[in-house]
Protein backbone atom coordinates (compact mmCIF):
# COMPACT_ATOMS: atom_id res chain seq x y z
CA UNK A 1 0.00 0.00 0.00
CA UNK A 2 1.14 3.49 -0.56
CA UNK A 3 -0.23 6.87 0.40
CA UNK A 4 1.02 9.79 -1.72
CA UNK A 5 -0.30 13.22 -0.81
CA UNK A 6 -1.73 15.18 -3.71
CA UNK A 7 1.21 17.45 -4.31
CA UNK A 8 3.64 14.55 -4.46
CA UNK A 9 2.41 13.39 -7.84
CA UNK A 10 3.00 16.72 -9.60
CA UNK A 11 5.81 18.02 -11.76
CA UNK A 12 8.29 15.18 -11.63
CA UNK A 13 9.89 13.59 -14.67
CA UNK A 14 10.36 9.87 -14.16
CA UNK A 15 13.89 8.57 -14.35
CA UNK A 16 13.89 4.92 -15.38
CA UNK A 17 16.24 2.16 -14.37
CA UNK A 18 16.14 -1.50 -15.29
CA UNK A 19 15.44 -3.87 -12.43
CA UNK A 20 14.92 -7.31 -13.99
CA UNK A 21 13.98 -9.77 -11.28
CA UNK A 22 14.58 -13.48 -11.25
CA UNK A 23 11.57 -14.32 -9.11
CA UNK A 24 7.83 -13.77 -9.27
CA UNK A 25 7.00 -12.70 -6.99
CA UNK A 26 -1.36 -1.24 17.40
CA UNK A 27 -1.27 -0.54 20.84
CA UNK A 28 -0.04 2.56 22.63
CA UNK A 29 3.58 3.70 22.73
CA UNK A 30 3.85 3.69 26.55
CA UNK A 31 7.48 4.84 26.66
CA UNK A 32 8.88 3.64 29.97
CA UNK A 33 11.82 4.47 32.19
CA UNK A 34 14.09 2.21 30.14
CA UNK A 35 13.25 4.24 27.04
CA UNK A 36 13.91 7.49 28.89
CA UNK A 37 17.25 6.17 30.05
CA UNK A 38 18.18 5.21 26.53
CA UNK A 39 17.29 8.66 25.32
CA UNK A 40 19.51 10.30 27.93
CA UNK A 41 22.42 8.01 27.15
CA UNK A 42 22.25 8.60 23.41
CA UNK A 43 24.49 5.90 22.02
CA UNK A 44 26.08 4.85 18.77
CA UNK A 45 22.70 4.10 17.19
CA UNK A 46 21.79 7.79 17.18
CA UNK A 47 21.24 9.39 13.81
CA UNK A 48 20.68 6.24 11.79
CA UNK A 49 18.73 6.75 8.54
CA UNK A 50 15.07 5.68 8.44
CA UNK A 51 13.29 4.24 5.40
CA UNK A 52 9.54 3.80 4.97
CA UNK A 53 7.60 1.65 2.50
CA UNK A 54 4.19 1.81 0.84
CA UNK A 55 2.26 0.86 3.98
CA UNK A 56 3.42 3.86 6.01
CA UNK A 57 4.32 6.53 3.47
CA UNK A 58 1.76 9.23 4.14
CA UNK A 59 1.37 12.83 5.33
CA UNK A 60 2.42 13.08 8.99
CA UNK A 61 2.29 16.88 9.21
CA UNK A 62 -0.47 16.71 11.84
CA UNK A 63 1.09 13.85 13.79
CA UNK A 64 4.69 14.82 14.57
CA UNK A 65 6.62 17.95 15.47
CA UNK A 66 8.27 19.69 12.48
CA UNK A 67 11.51 18.03 11.49
CA UNK A 68 10.74 14.66 13.09
CA UNK A 69 10.88 12.83 9.76
CA UNK A 70 13.08 15.22 7.79
CA UNK A 71 15.35 13.16 5.55
CA UNK A 72 13.45 9.89 5.89
CA UNK A 73 13.28 8.11 2.52
CA UNK A 74 10.42 6.00 1.26
CA UNK A 75 9.42 3.72 -1.59
CA UNK A 76 6.00 2.71 -2.87
CA UNK A 77 4.49 1.35 -6.09
CA UNK A 78 2.90 3.66 -8.61
CA UNK A 79 3.86 5.98 -11.46
CA UNK A 80 3.59 9.74 -11.58
CA UNK A 81 -0.03 10.65 -12.27
CA UNK A 82 -1.18 13.20 -14.79
CA UNK A 83 -2.79 16.35 -13.40
CA UNK A 84 -5.79 15.59 -15.61
CA UNK A 85 -6.53 12.29 -13.88
CA UNK A 86 -5.88 13.81 -10.46
CA UNK A 87 -8.48 16.43 -11.27
CA UNK A 88 -10.99 13.79 -12.33
CA UNK A 89 -10.54 11.94 -9.04
CA UNK A 90 -10.99 15.24 -7.21
CA UNK A 91 -14.27 15.77 -9.04
CA UNK A 92 -15.41 12.33 -7.94
CA UNK A 93 -14.52 13.08 -4.31
CA UNK A 94 -13.65 16.74 -3.54
CA UNK A 95 -12.43 15.74 -0.07
CA UNK A 96 -9.56 13.56 -1.24
CA UNK A 97 -6.24 14.31 0.40
CA UNK A 98 -4.34 11.57 -1.44
CA UNK A 99 -4.60 9.45 -4.58
CA UNK A 100 -3.60 6.22 -2.87
CA UNK A 101 -4.37 3.28 -5.17
CA UNK A 102 -7.02 5.31 -6.94
CA UNK A 103 -5.41 4.66 -10.36
CA UNK A 104 -5.02 0.94 -9.64
CA UNK A 105 -8.67 0.74 -8.52
CA UNK A 106 -9.78 2.51 -11.68
CA UNK A 107 -7.79 0.17 -13.91
CA UNK A 108 -8.95 -2.99 -12.13
CA UNK A 109 -12.55 -1.95 -12.82
CA UNK A 110 -11.94 -1.03 -16.47
CA UNK A 111 -10.00 -4.24 -17.16
CA UNK A 112 -12.81 -6.31 -15.65
CA UNK A 113 -15.43 -4.54 -17.76
CA UNK A 114 -13.40 -5.04 -20.94
CA UNK A 115 -12.98 -8.71 -20.06
CA UNK A 116 -16.76 -9.08 -19.72
CA UNK A 117 -17.31 -7.36 -23.06
CA UNK A 118 -14.69 -9.59 -24.71
CA UNK A 119 -16.24 -12.72 -23.19
CA UNK A 120 -19.75 -11.70 -24.18
CA UNK A 121 -20.83 -12.73 -20.68
CA UNK A 122 -20.77 -11.00 -17.30
CA UNK A 123 -20.30 -13.99 -14.97
CA UNK A 124 -17.18 -14.02 -12.81
CA UNK A 125 -15.73 -17.10 -14.48
CA UNK A 126 -16.23 -15.65 -17.97
CA UNK A 127 -14.57 -12.40 -16.91
CA UNK A 128 -11.65 -14.21 -15.27
CA UNK A 129 -10.87 -16.10 -18.47
CA UNK A 130 -10.37 -12.83 -20.38
CA UNK A 131 -8.71 -10.50 -17.85
CA UNK A 132 -5.10 -11.26 -18.73
CA UNK A 133 -5.94 -11.36 -22.44
CA UNK A 134 -7.21 -7.76 -22.56
CA UNK A 135 -3.95 -6.50 -21.01
CA UNK A 136 -1.47 -8.19 -23.37
CA UNK A 137 -0.55 -8.83 -27.02
CA UNK A 138 -3.29 -6.85 -28.73
CA UNK A 139 -3.84 -3.41 -30.19
CA UNK A 140 -2.93 -0.75 -27.64
CA UNK A 141 -5.75 1.36 -26.21
CA UNK A 142 -5.86 3.58 -23.14
CA UNK A 143 -9.52 4.42 -22.48
CA UNK A 144 -12.57 2.27 -21.96
CA UNK A 145 -14.37 3.96 -24.86
CA UNK A 146 -11.54 3.35 -27.33
CA UNK A 147 -10.99 -0.21 -26.14
CA UNK A 148 -14.71 -0.97 -26.28
CA UNK A 149 -14.87 0.14 -29.90
CA UNK A 150 -12.01 -2.20 -30.77
CA UNK A 151 -13.54 -5.13 -28.89
CA UNK A 152 -16.88 -4.65 -30.59
CA UNK A 153 -15.06 -4.67 -33.95
CA UNK A 154 -13.54 -8.05 -33.07
CA UNK A 155 -10.04 -6.72 -32.38
CA UNK A 156 -7.78 -8.15 -29.68
CA UNK A 157 -6.80 -5.36 -27.30
CA UNK A 158 -3.97 -4.47 -24.93
CA UNK A 159 -5.28 -1.99 -22.36
CA UNK A 160 -2.71 0.32 -20.79
CA UNK A 161 -4.19 2.37 -17.98
CA UNK A 162 -3.64 5.33 -15.71
CA UNK A 163 -1.58 3.18 -13.33
CA UNK A 164 0.84 2.36 -16.16
CA UNK A 165 1.22 -0.52 -18.62
CA UNK A 166 -0.86 -3.40 -17.30
CA UNK A 167 0.79 -6.63 -18.39
CA UNK A 168 -0.83 -9.28 -16.23
CA UNK A 169 1.05 -12.56 -16.08
CA UNK A 170 -0.06 -16.15 -15.97
CA UNK A 171 -1.22 -16.00 -12.35
CA UNK A 172 -2.88 -12.58 -12.53
CA UNK A 173 -0.11 -10.29 -11.24
CA UNK A 174 1.64 -7.43 -13.06
CA UNK A 175 4.89 -8.29 -14.83
CA UNK A 176 5.97 -4.63 -15.00
CA UNK A 177 5.53 -1.69 -12.64
CA UNK A 178 6.97 1.58 -11.37
CA UNK A 179 8.26 2.27 -7.86
CA UNK A 180 8.54 5.85 -6.61
CA UNK A 181 11.35 6.99 -4.31
CA UNK A 182 10.50 9.88 -1.96
CA UNK A 183 12.05 11.97 0.80
CA UNK A 184 10.37 13.59 3.80
CA UNK A 185 10.67 17.32 4.35
CA UNK A 186 10.74 19.43 7.52
CA UNK A 187 6.93 19.60 7.62
CA UNK A 188 6.72 15.77 7.67
CA UNK A 189 5.27 15.54 4.16
CA UNK A 190 7.20 13.85 1.38
CA UNK A 191 8.49 14.94 -2.02
CA UNK A 192 9.39 12.76 -5.03
CA UNK A 193 13.00 12.05 -5.84
CA UNK A 194 12.78 9.47 -8.62
CA UNK A 195 10.58 6.87 -10.32
CA UNK A 196 12.08 3.49 -11.14
CA UNK A 197 10.60 1.13 -13.70
CA UNK A 198 11.03 -2.59 -13.14
CA UNK A 199 10.09 -5.94 -14.64
CA UNK A 200 9.05 -9.13 -12.91
CA UNK A 201 9.41 -11.88 -15.53
CA UNK A 202 6.36 -14.10 -15.84
CA UNK A 203 7.27 -17.75 -15.39
CA UNK A 204 4.19 -18.80 -17.33
CA UNK A 205 3.67 -21.63 -14.86
CA UNK A 206 0.06 -22.10 -13.79
CA UNK A 207 -0.87 -24.85 -11.36
CA UNK A 208 -4.07 -26.83 -11.96
CA UNK A 209 -5.65 -25.15 -8.92
CA UNK A 210 -4.96 -21.74 -10.50
CA UNK A 211 -7.10 -22.36 -13.58
CA UNK A 212 -10.79 -21.68 -14.16
CA UNK A 213 -12.58 -25.02 -14.31
CA UNK A 214 -16.13 -26.26 -14.69
CA UNK A 215 -19.00 -24.66 -16.55
CA UNK A 216 -18.92 -20.94 -17.31
CA UNK A 217 -22.28 -19.26 -16.64
CA UNK A 218 -23.58 -16.40 -18.75
CA UNK A 219 -24.28 -14.17 -15.76
CA UNK A 220 -27.39 -12.08 -15.10
CA UNK A 221 -26.71 -9.59 -17.87
CA UNK A 222 -25.65 -6.71 -15.60
CA UNK A 223 -21.97 -6.10 -14.90
CA UNK A 224 -21.80 -5.43 -11.15
CA UNK A 225 -18.71 -4.38 -9.22
CA UNK A 226 -18.51 -4.84 -5.46
CA UNK A 227 -16.07 -2.65 -3.55
CA UNK A 228 -14.45 -4.31 -0.51
CA UNK A 229 -12.32 -1.38 0.57
CA UNK A 230 -11.34 0.15 3.94
CA UNK A 231 -13.87 2.62 5.30
CA UNK A 232 -12.80 1.97 8.90
CA UNK A 233 -9.77 0.86 10.89
CA UNK A 234 -6.08 1.68 10.57
CA UNK A 235 -6.30 1.55 6.77
CA UNK A 236 -9.30 3.87 6.44
CA UNK A 237 -7.04 6.50 4.87
CA UNK A 238 -6.70 4.18 1.87
CA UNK A 239 -10.44 3.98 1.23
CA UNK A 240 -11.47 7.34 -0.27
CA UNK A 241 -9.20 7.35 -3.36
CA UNK A 242 -9.85 3.65 -3.96
CA UNK A 243 -13.62 4.12 -3.82
CA UNK A 244 -13.24 7.20 -6.05
CA UNK A 245 -11.18 5.23 -8.57
CA UNK A 246 -13.80 2.49 -8.92
CA UNK A 247 -16.70 4.92 -9.13
CA UNK A 248 -14.92 7.08 -11.70
CA UNK A 249 -14.34 3.97 -13.80
CA UNK A 250 -18.03 3.02 -13.57
CA UNK A 251 -18.92 6.55 -14.68
CA UNK A 252 -16.59 6.33 -17.70
CA UNK A 253 -17.82 2.84 -18.57
CA UNK A 254 -21.45 3.95 -18.58
CA UNK A 255 -20.73 7.12 -20.53
CA UNK A 256 -19.18 4.91 -23.22
CA UNK A 257 -22.23 2.65 -23.44
CA UNK A 258 -21.87 0.34 -20.45
CA UNK A 259 -21.02 -3.36 -20.59
CA UNK A 260 -22.82 -5.68 -23.00
CA UNK A 261 -25.20 -2.85 -23.80
CA UNK A 262 -26.34 -2.23 -20.22
CA UNK A 263 -25.19 0.24 -17.52
CA UNK A 264 -22.64 -1.12 -15.07
CA UNK A 265 -23.46 -1.04 -11.36
CA UNK A 266 -21.39 -0.80 -8.20
CA UNK A 267 -21.98 -1.43 -4.51
CA UNK A 268 -19.87 -0.62 -1.43
CA UNK A 269 -18.70 -2.64 1.57
CA UNK A 270 -16.16 -1.98 4.32
CA UNK A 271 -13.15 -4.31 4.41
CA UNK A 272 -11.85 -2.84 7.68
CA UNK A 273 -8.24 -3.61 8.53
CA UNK A 274 -8.62 -7.14 9.88
CA UNK A 275 -9.06 -6.15 13.54
CA UNK A 276 -11.86 -7.00 14.02
CA UNK A 277 -12.22 -9.12 10.91
CA UNK A 278 -15.39 -7.70 9.39
CA UNK A 279 -14.42 -8.50 5.79
CA UNK A 280 -16.09 -11.95 5.59
CA UNK A 281 -19.55 -10.66 6.51
CA UNK A 282 -19.11 -7.62 4.26
CA UNK A 283 -18.09 -9.96 1.44
CA UNK A 284 -21.34 -11.88 1.93
CA UNK A 285 -23.23 -8.63 1.30
CA UNK A 286 -21.40 -8.10 -1.99
CA UNK A 287 -22.00 -11.66 -3.13
CA UNK A 288 -25.72 -11.34 -2.29
CA UNK A 289 -25.75 -8.14 -4.40
CA UNK A 290 -24.79 -10.29 -7.43
CA UNK A 291 -21.29 -8.83 -7.74
CA UNK A 292 -19.41 -10.26 -10.72
CA UNK A 293 -16.13 -8.70 -9.56
CA UNK A 294 -15.05 -7.62 -6.08
CA UNK A 295 -12.40 -4.89 -6.04
CA UNK A 296 -10.31 -5.13 -2.87
CA UNK A 297 -9.17 -5.55 -0.29
CA UNK A 298 -6.34 -3.10 0.27
CA UNK A 299 -4.62 -5.24 2.90
CA UNK A 300 -3.05 -8.51 1.76
CA UNK A 301 -4.02 -10.13 5.07
CA UNK A 302 -7.64 -9.06 4.69
CA UNK A 303 -7.74 -10.36 1.12
CA UNK A 304 -6.35 -13.69 2.28
CA UNK A 305 -9.17 -13.92 4.83
CA UNK A 306 -11.84 -13.74 2.10
CA UNK A 307 -10.20 -15.00 -1.09
CA UNK A 308 -11.71 -18.48 -0.78
CA UNK A 309 -15.18 -17.11 -0.06
CA UNK A 310 -15.01 -14.84 -3.14
CA UNK A 311 -13.44 -17.17 -5.66
CA UNK A 312 -15.45 -20.25 -4.68
CA UNK A 313 -18.61 -18.19 -5.22
CA UNK A 314 -17.53 -17.78 -8.84
CA UNK A 315 -16.72 -14.09 -8.36
CA UNK A 316 -13.54 -12.40 -9.57
CA UNK A 317 -11.34 -11.15 -6.73
CA UNK A 318 -9.34 -8.17 -8.02
CA UNK A 319 -7.17 -6.13 -5.63
CA UNK A 320 -5.72 -2.71 -6.44
CA UNK A 321 -3.26 -2.85 -3.55
CA UNK A 322 -2.24 -6.36 -2.48
CA UNK A 323 1.53 -6.82 -2.72
CA UNK A 324 2.21 -10.04 -0.79
CA UNK A 325 4.03 -12.69 -2.80
CA UNK A 326 1.67 -15.29 -1.32
CA UNK A 327 -0.88 -14.56 -4.06
CA UNK A 328 1.47 -15.70 -6.82
CA UNK A 329 1.05 -19.34 -5.84
CA UNK A 330 -2.35 -19.24 -4.15
CA UNK A 331 -4.92 -21.85 -5.21
CA UNK A 332 -7.43 -19.28 -6.46
CA UNK A 333 -9.07 -21.28 -9.24
CA UNK A 334 -7.89 -18.66 -11.72
CA UNK A 335 -10.16 -16.03 -10.14
CA UNK A 336 -7.69 -13.69 -8.34
CA UNK A 337 -5.94 -10.70 -9.95
CA UNK A 338 -4.20 -7.50 -8.89
CA UNK A 339 -2.96 -4.26 -10.41
CA UNK A 340 -0.29 -3.70 -7.72
CA UNK A 341 3.05 -5.47 -8.20
CA UNK A 342 4.22 -8.10 -5.75
CA UNK A 343 6.70 -7.09 -3.06
CA UNK A 344 9.55 -8.65 -4.97
CA UNK A 345 9.89 -5.42 -7.00
CA UNK A 346 9.66 -2.96 -4.11
CA UNK A 347 12.08 -5.14 -2.17
CA UNK A 348 14.69 -4.81 -4.90
CA UNK A 349 14.19 -1.06 -5.31
CA UNK A 350 14.45 -0.51 -1.55
CA UNK A 351 17.61 -2.62 -1.41
CA UNK A 352 19.16 -0.72 -4.31
CA UNK A 353 18.25 2.60 -2.68
CA UNK A 354 19.96 1.51 0.54
CA UNK A 355 23.10 0.41 -1.32
CA UNK A 356 23.15 3.66 -3.33
CA UNK A 357 22.96 5.59 -0.07
CA UNK A 358 26.03 3.77 1.20
CA UNK A 359 24.23 1.67 3.80
CA UNK A 360 25.92 -1.64 4.61
CA UNK A 361 24.44 -2.83 7.94
CA UNK A 362 20.71 -2.37 8.29
CA UNK A 363 17.89 -3.37 10.60
CA UNK A 364 14.37 -4.24 9.45
CA UNK A 365 11.31 -3.77 11.65
CA UNK A 366 8.16 -5.23 10.09
CA UNK A 367 4.56 -6.12 10.89
CA UNK A 368 4.13 -9.83 11.54
CA UNK A 369 1.60 -10.51 8.80
CA UNK A 370 1.58 -11.59 5.16
CA UNK A 371 2.43 -8.08 3.93
CA UNK A 372 5.14 -7.21 6.42
CA UNK A 373 6.90 -10.57 6.36
CA UNK A 374 6.94 -10.86 2.56
CA UNK A 375 8.30 -7.36 2.02
CA UNK A 376 10.86 -7.78 4.82
CA UNK A 377 12.06 -11.03 3.26
CA UNK A 378 12.45 -9.40 -0.15
CA UNK A 379 14.32 -6.36 1.20
CA UNK A 380 16.65 -8.72 3.07
CA UNK A 381 17.20 -10.98 0.04
CA UNK A 382 18.07 -8.23 -2.41
CA UNK A 383 20.10 -6.23 0.11
CA UNK A 384 22.27 -9.21 1.04
CA UNK A 385 22.55 -10.20 -2.63
CA UNK A 386 24.21 -6.81 -3.19
CA UNK A 387 26.69 -7.31 -0.35
CA UNK A 388 24.81 -5.73 2.54
CA UNK A 389 24.17 -7.25 5.97
CA UNK A 390 20.91 -7.32 7.91
CA UNK A 391 22.09 -7.12 11.52
CA UNK A 392 18.61 -7.22 13.07
CA UNK A 393 15.21 -8.31 11.74
CA UNK A 394 12.34 -7.64 14.12
CA UNK A 395 8.80 -8.84 13.40
CA UNK A 396 6.24 -7.23 15.69
CA UNK A 397 2.60 -7.57 16.65
CA UNK A 398 0.90 -4.35 15.49
CA UNK A 399 -1.49 -4.63 18.46
CA UNK A 400 1.30 -4.86 21.04
CA UNK A 401 1.20 -2.55 24.09
CA UNK A 402 4.54 -1.06 23.04
CA UNK A 403 7.44 -1.68 20.68
CA UNK A 404 10.33 -1.08 23.08
CA UNK A 405 11.78 -4.58 22.89
CA UNK A 406 12.09 -4.52 19.12
CA UNK A 407 13.55 -1.01 19.12
CA UNK A 408 16.09 -1.87 21.83
CA UNK A 409 17.11 -5.03 19.93
CA UNK A 410 17.79 -3.00 16.78
CA UNK A 411 19.68 -0.31 18.66
CA UNK A 412 21.91 -2.93 20.26
CA UNK A 413 23.13 -4.03 16.83
CA UNK A 414 24.14 -0.47 15.82
CA UNK A 415 22.71 -0.48 12.24
CA UNK A 416 23.37 2.43 9.90
CA UNK A 417 19.75 2.37 8.69
CA UNK A 418 16.33 1.01 9.70
CA UNK A 419 13.65 -0.05 7.23
CA UNK A 420 10.26 0.29 8.94
CA UNK A 421 7.54 -1.80 7.28
CA UNK A 422 4.37 -0.67 9.01
CA UNK A 423 0.86 0.74 8.72
CA UNK A 424 -0.76 3.38 10.92
CA UNK A 425 1.09 2.12 14.00
CA UNK A 426 4.03 4.14 12.63
CA UNK A 427 2.52 7.01 14.62
CA UNK A 428 3.32 5.06 17.81
CA UNK A 429 6.62 3.51 16.73
CA UNK A 430 8.32 6.78 15.76
CA UNK A 431 7.86 8.46 19.21
CA UNK A 432 9.19 5.28 20.82
CA UNK A 433 12.23 5.42 18.55
CA UNK A 434 12.78 9.07 19.40
CA UNK A 435 12.55 8.27 23.12
CA UNK A 436 15.13 5.52 22.68
CA UNK A 437 17.51 7.80 20.77
CA UNK A 438 17.06 5.79 17.58
CA UNK A 439 16.29 7.01 14.08
CA UNK A 440 16.21 10.15 12.02
CA UNK A 441 18.10 13.08 13.44
CA UNK A 442 18.55 11.52 16.87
Amino acid sequence: MYTPSKKMRLGVIAVSAAFVLAACGGGSDDSDSDGDAAASEGGSAAGMQLYFVDGNTTDYSKDFDPGTLEGVKATYPGPELSSEFQGRLDEQDPNLDSYTYGPESYDATVVSALAAETAGKDSGKAIAQQIAAVTTEGEKCTTYADCLELVQAGTDIDYDGVSGPIELGATGSPTAATIGIFEYQNDNTFEPMDYVEGDIPDTGEVAPDQEVTGSVPNGDGTFTVGMLLPASGDLAFLGPPEFAGVELAIKDINQAGGVLGKPAKSTRADSGDGTPNIAPQETDKLIRANSDVIIGAASSSVSLSVIDKITKAGVVHFSPANTSTEFDTYADGGMYFRTAPSDVLQGQVMASTLISDGKTNIAIMARQDSYGEALADNVEKFFTDQGGTVVSKQLYDPNAANFNAEIDAMKGEDPDAIVLIAFDETKKIIPAMVSAGVGQGQ
